[in-house]
């Protein structure tokens, strides 16, 4: 018997509380597991990251409260 057989055994003898817990419990590995394919940056690549970021600076604008109307958008064609 494999692992799945067995995680699918014992998961199914406990009460479903425990069940959801296990349940999120698989999702933050696989969240976790992805995570770790992420590449990383060198130093180099780092500082270039904020060096750009440092230049589009002056280019960002506060978007709190904006909510877009597709509808207004398209009137004004």
């Amino acid at each position: 018997m494999g692992y799945a057989e067995l995680i699918s055994l014992e998961v199914q003898s406990l009460p479903a509380k425990y069940q959801a817990e296990v349940l999120s419990f698989v999702a933050a590995l696989k969240a976790q597991d992805k995570a770790s394919l992420l590449p990383t940056l060198s130093l180099e690549q780092t500082a270039r990251r904020d060096e750009m970021m440092q230049t589009l600076s002056p280019f960002s604008a506060d978007m709190n409260g904006f909510v877009f109307d597709r509808e207004e958008a398209n009137a004004r064609r």
